[in-house]
């Protein structure tokens, strides 16, 4: 008769074990989920490698410090780390030739007041450091989120009606995708943005009698679509003096490229 008690607390204890190790699991993806929206956005700051920028969109990671030294990623944050871990596999590499491609590079990082910290190892294929004094450290990344630019106005955005975006959007689908050898001959040479110390507003006039579209080359050389100006429109935006822009057709063939002045410039197209 006094076993019937401890046999109704073992298995109660067997419960609330199972119970305490499902919620566990339960709770590793949505921490997962919340530190991959976490780190979603243009970064910028310092690194091994001098000034770098970092883009997360989703699972791809872009990191940039200059012309040969960029990376393309595809990453992952593998569950019950500490620190936490990101596995970067590398798909596209500045270096010539691109020996890294294939390699898969596991970091450690924090985000901490707006600020993310990343620490690599000494070799792409050695395990990652096991904290951030960690002597194995090869490289230290520490950035800051950024807006890449600030659009001041986009007339066509402002003006198409939500008929005209949707029928827009089914068109072309995705995304202002680009189709291949339609680049201007410095995209690709790879030419990039590089700094924001100086700020210089640039406006496109749209003189000509056919469509154009407006891309910024960012940090890591690709184009990002700001405007596209019907005949007679213009767009006003907020950028740098080392910040390259590509004028394109409605095809996305490049037409030309230009760069802000020292003062306020406006690029007529004809």
């Amino acid at each position: 008769m006094k076993k019937t008690p401890n046999g109704q607390f073992l298995s109660g204890a067997f419960a609330l074990s199972l119970a305490v190790l499902f919620t566990a699991c339960r709770s590793t993806p949505t921490q997962t989920a919340v530190e991959l929206k976490r780190l979603q956005g243009y970064w910028q700051g310092e690194g091994g490698a001098g000034s770098i920028s970092i883009a997360i969109t989703g699972n791809s990671l872009n990191y940039y410090a200059r012309p040969d030294h960029w990376f393309k990623t595809t990453f992952t944050l593998p569950a019950g780390t500490d620190p936490r871990q990101l596995r970067a596999t590398i798909k596209e590499s500045g270096e010539k030739p691109p020996k890294s491609v294939g390699e898969v590079v596991v970091a450690i990082f924090k985000i901490e007041d707006g600020t993310l910290t990343l620490a690599a190892p000494s070799s792409h294929h050695a395990k990652p450091p096991k904290s951030f004094a960690d002597d194995a450290i090869g490289g230290l990344d520490v950035v800051r989120k950024v807006q890449p630019q600030k659009r001041i106005s986009e007339p066509l955005k402002t003006k198409a009606t939500k008929d005209e975006t949707t029928q827009r959007e089914q068109i072309t689908g995705s995304a202002w995708v680009l189709e291949p050898g339609l680049k201007h001959p410095a995209e690709m040479a790879k030419i990039a943005s590089v700094s924001e110390l100086y700020s210089a507003p640039i406006v496109f006039q749209n003189n000509s009698a056919r469509l154009r579209k407006v891309y910024w080359l960012d940090h890591n050389g690709e184009r990002q679509r700001y405007c596209e100006l019907k005949p007679g429109e213009s767009c006003d935006m907020g950028t740098f003096l080392t910040h390259p822009w590509v004028v394109t057709d409605a095809q996305g063939k490049a037409l030309g490229l230009y760069y802000p002045d020292g003062q306020k410039r406006t690029v007529t197209l004809e």
